[in-house]
């Protein structure tokens, strides 16, 4: 699996996932850093990522 952490949440997790083998992105590892929800979550499916967010407001992002 492979996860889109958002900014929102801390490096520890990245760092986590990292270290269980997982494929982890931070939004600057990607050039998404200050990016809009929906451009975010565009690139997250675009890329078949896990989008990972604490952020309430990707609820209303259904699809890109």
């Amino acid at each position: 699996m492979k996860f889109l952490v958002d900014g929102n949440l801390p490096l520890s997790l990245v760092e986590f996932l990292r270290s269980k083998r997982f494929v982890a992105y931070r939004l600057v590892d990607v050039g998404l850093k200050g990016a809009g929800d929906s451009e975010i979550a565009s690139y997250a499916f675009r890329n078949k990522l896990i989008l990972i967010t604490s952020d309430k407001d990707f609820g209303i992002v259904l699809r890109p």
